[in-house]
């Protein structure tokens, strides 16, 4: 196990709140996802999500060092990255939620009117969504002081990533074929600019 870094409670209690407007962000998307005209789901795409998820829970799991004062430099500083990290994960998970549409899931699925969606967040990257968590991930890692269980959690959750991305895509290019071969030469997968 990992020792933990210092940290304060503003870090930590920024990581909260970015939790509650993310689980807000979370229920909105369920909410507003589609009336279940689905055509075809995936179940590997589940083992994604749990090899995410074991990503995610080591990152969290561990003891917590809450030592700093709130207004220490670098408990300024952490707090800053926390909420970067986890406000811009909600930005993009909202955003990229919101240009879905009807075609979001939480487990990769093809609807009969599905659409490929090439506006907003996916015009940078074709999986904006596994982005947003993977910010969210490195804003957990910063407000429980487990930046080097990082070491661990990155490669999980990467594996995960692939996972639902190549079955996302194996259903996405069994639908929409030459257009979405297109997408994949001109978007990169994940990372932004990175191919």
């Amino acid at each position: 196990m990992f020792r933990p870094d210092p940290i304060s409670w503003l870090q930590f209690a920024t990581f909260w709140v970015i939790v509650f407007v993310g689980a807000i962000a979370l229920i909105r998307a369920v909410r507003a996802q589609g009336d279940g005209k689905s055509a075809k789901k995936s179940t590997t795409s589940a083992v994604g999500i749990l090899i995410q998820c074991i990503g995610f829970v080591s990152c969290a799991t561990g003891p917590v060092r809450v030592v700093l004062p709130w207004n220490a430099p670098l408990s300024l500083i952490c707090a800053i990255a926390v909420a970067l990290f986890g406000g811009g994960a909600i930005a993009i998970f909202v955003a990229a939620t919101r240009a879905m549409g009807k075609n979001w899931s939480v487990v990769a699925r093809m609807r009969s009117d599905h659409e490929l969606v090439r506006t907003g967040p996916f015009a940078i990257v074709r999986h904006p969504i596994y982005f947003a968590l993977f910010l969210y991930m490195l804003s957990l890692a910063v407000a429980f002081g487990h930046s080097a269980q990082l070491l661990l959690a990155v490669p999980l959750y990467s594996a995960g990533t692939i996972v639902r991305i190549r079955e996302e895509e194996k259903l996405l290019r069994a639908h929409f074929g030459e257009q979405h071969a297109r997408y994949v030469r001109e978007v990169p997968a994940f990372i932004p600019f990175f191919r």
